[in-house]
């Protein structure tokens, strides 16, 4: 990316294709404070705009962000951010990822580990090990389900629970849209695939709502 100055870490989730072609994809820089950011691409890739650092309202140090688009308005974009501060953050953009407002903590727990979201329709899902702290047990692996684009997640299903590490998760939609493909880590010794449609992932999550806004506000 034209103008970079190092340090980034590994991006880890999907870019996002905006429906008139521009590419956002989730970055960040990991050389002393951990600071996330998109590139930006409006000729398929070839060449990238870097925006600023998203500003975090408490100053914890965040990378690896996930994208995901409201649906009917692709200006109004969104970031889930992996932080070190015992919380998934959340920063938006309402001019399609050019700029973005403050990441502000939500309620969402998060213990410094990998997460990914896929849109589904008009439901979101997002894999993350539902565990407050930093670098603590990375399990459970979670799928919580928001239909309000992301402002409470009302079902849970954990596909993983005995003790262990279930990590880095990676979520892609069906090509019909009516499911997901799920990717993690399994203890740091194999890849654990696995497929399920939205209408499974339903019956078998539990209703328990977790409200993502703001802590506090």
């Amino acid at each position: 990316v034209k103008g970079d100055e190092g340090g980034r870490g590994c991006v880890k989730n999907k870019p996002l294709v905006m429906p008139r072609g521009e590419i956002l994809a989730g970055a960040s820089t990991e050389e002393g404070t951990w600071n996330a950011f998109t590139d930006r691409s409006t000729d398929n890739g070839r060449t990238w705009q870097r925006a600023e650092n998203v500003d975090v309202v408490d100053e914890a140090g965040v990378i690896q962000p996930t994208l995901w688009a409201s649906p009917g308005d692709d200006q109004q974009v969104h970031m889930l951010i992996r932080s070190d501060a015992g919380a998934i953050y959340r920063a938006d953009s309402a001019d399609g990822g050019a700029t973005w407002g403050p990441a502000k903590r939500t309620k969402l727990p998060n213990n410094n580990s990998g997460l990914d979201v896929v849109l589904l329709g008009k439901t979101l899902v997002l894999a993350y090990n539902p565990t407050a702290g930093n670098w603590v047990s990375r399990y459970p692996l979670r799928l919580s389900v928001s239909d309000d684009n992301g402002q409470n997640w009302t079902k849970h299903f954990d596909i993983e629970t005995s003790p262990g590490e279930y990590s880095y998760p990676a979520i892609v939609p069906w090509h019909t849209n009516l499911g997901f493909h799920l990717t993690y880590t399994w203890n740091r010794e194999r890849i654990v695939y696995a497929s399920m449609s939205l209408e499974e992932l339903l019956t078998r999550a539990t209703p328990a709502p977790l409200s993502a806004q703001v802590a506090g506000a």
